[in-house]
């Protein structure tokens, strides 16, 4: 009887003065497609014990970057990570192949729902920090500036090794980038998450994809094992080392 009374008076509170909004990661879990994928990952190099931090190519508002330190904290099955971000926040750099969508700079400003910016917002990367913040999470390292003169400095040095790459960059270019310095800390069992690889209606020598391919005849080492499709434009493997 307490229970029902209890409901009714909390359904009467939100006709009256509107029901709470739930908390920011709440919100993010359910807006973002991605969120299911995400924590399926973390899970496999947990459970797998694959040593190393999560490191983010790519970090704009920072929703996919606490989204992965929020799944590593519901089950991190006693492995310790750190959660890094690099990212110009300058927006997209000028690329060889042509978008249909994408010019330079674009990314510079927020485009989409973010539970602490409006649309049209500047990035920058004390968003994320607030993010961060926000949702009660430990501060993310950031690395300003463009991939080439950020990622050689810290790694393999700072991280010399990786267990999940994310890399939400866009361009071929770009990946290509984070592929080949991020190489020093790749492993055996790293798992690479790319967030734009079915762009450029998927073509097999553009974007991503082509930058996966090269890196891969360059680092015969590796071969990738496809893990899943997620979303509209995303592409998971896992490394395994020949």
């Amino acid at each position: 009887m307490k229970r029902t009374l209890n409901r009714v008076a909390r359904a009467v509170r939100d006709l009256a003065f509107g029901a709470p909004d739930p908390p920011i990661m709440t919100q993010m879990i359910r807006r973002d497609s991605r969120s299911a994928t995400f924590f399926a990952a973390l899970d496999y190099i947990n459970y797998e014990k694959i040593p190393g931090d999560v490191l983010e190519f790519g970090v704009f508002t920072g929703l996919s970057l606490a989204l992965f330190a929020q799944g590593h904290a519901f089950d991190p099955k006693g492995m310790t990570r750190r959660f890094v971000g690099f990212d110009s926040f300058e927006g997209l750099p000028p690329s060889a192949e042509a978008h249909a969508r994408w010019q330079p700079a674009d990314c510079a400003v927020n485009h989409g729902w973010h539970p602490l910016i409006p649309i049209g917002a500047r990035v920058t990367p004390q968003v994320t920090q607030d993010l961060f913040a926000a949702c009660g999470l430990q501060p993310p390292a950031l690395h300003i500036g463009p991939f080439s003169e950020t990622v050689h400095r810290v790694v393999p040095s700072v991280y010399p090794q990786i267990a999940l790459m994310h890399i939400d960059c866009d361009l071929y270019e770009s990946t290509r980038d984070a592929l080949t310095l991020a190489a020093p800390a790749l492993q055996d069992g790293v798992m690479l998450m790319f967030d734009d690889w079915f762009h450029y209606r998927s073509h097999p020598q553009k974007g991503q994809s082509r930058a996966l391919s090269e890196f891969l005849r360059s680092h015969a080492e590796w071969t990738a094992v496809p893990y899943r499709g997620y979303a509209t434009f995303c592409q998971a493997f896992i490394l395994s080392r020949r």
